[in-house]
């Protein structure tokens, strides 16, 4: 595959990855109702996914591509399908802390691979627009791993005295 293509590739992926992520944040934030803090966060970070793929769609206009409509479809169902997920479970907001940890997470390896990618062909505006991502991510990812422990002596603390 070329160079060029590859990084279309990889920013249909991430658009599909951001939009499928926006119905998984809005459940995280209604199953979180009960600890408005967490609920805040997680609304907040879906308005930012948001905004964040609508850059990466700029950055697919920038090279004369619109997202691909099969993986953004597929990214779709596969959020429609993981948001009720964690419903299953009594601890749904411990699982979804940590489900978002490590989304975040492999968002700041997709990123990475973008930047390095759009460096190489000297595509300095979506480098710099994956740069910006990047920082969103870690910035996301540091915050629920500096709130973990808290979240989950709150949870438990609360789960103890609904039994």
């Amino acid at each position: 595959m070329h160079d060029r293509q590859l990084l279309i590739s990889w920013l249909n992926d991430a658009y599909a990855m951001e939009t499928a992520l926006i119905p998984i944040l809005e459940n995280h934030a209604k199953d979180a109702s009960a600890f408005p803090a967490i609920e805040a966060k997680d609304r907040e970070h879906a308005a930012q996914t948001r905004q964040q793929a609508e850059r990466i769609k700029g950055c697919l206009e920038r090279l004369g591509e619109q997202p691909s409509k099969v993986k953004t479809a597929l990214g779709s169902l596969f959020g429609f399908l993981q948001a009720p997920a964690t419903g299953l479970f009594g601890d749904e907001l411990i699982k979804n802390f940590l489900m978002d940890y490590a989304t975040e997470n492999f968002e700041i390896a997709c990123y990475e691979a973008l930047i390095t990618a759009a460096d190489q062909l000297g595509e300095t505006e979506i480098a710099a627009v994956c740069r910006d991502i990047l920082q969103e991510e870690q910035q996301m990812a540091d915050w629920i791993r500096n709130n973990l422990p808290s979240v989950v002596a709150q949870y438990t603390r609360t789960a103890a005295t609904a039994r």
